[in-house]
């Protein structure tokens, strides 16, 4: 293959990832958690065998979005952290089931009327 056509291909693929990415396997995130239609991935990664990382943007509402999933895992079987008080709502910390840790960050910047909403989480095997 000529570097012309491989360079080619490897654009190609970094064109594709996100479409992939989008359609990745997410079996690590609790099935109490729907995500959102119009999510646009931005990470999708796997650390090591233990460790995830997702990160999409949506047009969701951010505090509707941490109301719905903090109520879901709190009713399911995980071990959901309570909101500090005058910390941030939207933050949640939960552990159970394949999740040994996780969090859920939601960030709305002032410059978008997207929310970037970011999933961490180290699993079990």
């Amino acid at each position: 293959m000529t570097r012309t056509a491989r360079l080619a291909l490897a654009a190609l693929c970094l064109t594709m990832a996100p479409a992939f990415a989008d359609m990745a396997d997410h079996d690590w995130i609790p099935v109490e958690i729907t995500l959102p239609q119009d999510r646009e991935v931005v990470i999708d990664r796997s650390i090591g065998s233990a460790n995830r990382m997702l990160s999409f943007t949506t047009d969701e509402n951010p505090d509707s979005l941490a109301d719905t999933w903090r109520a879901a895992l709190e009713a399911g079987p995980y071990q959901v952290k309570p909101a500090a008080e005058g910390m941030d709502r939207r933050l949640i910390e939960f552990s159970g089931g394949r999740v040994q840790n996780g969090q859920i960050t939601f960030l709305h910047g002032a410059d978008s009327t997207r929310t970037t909403v970011q999933f961490d989480a180290s699993i079990n095997d």
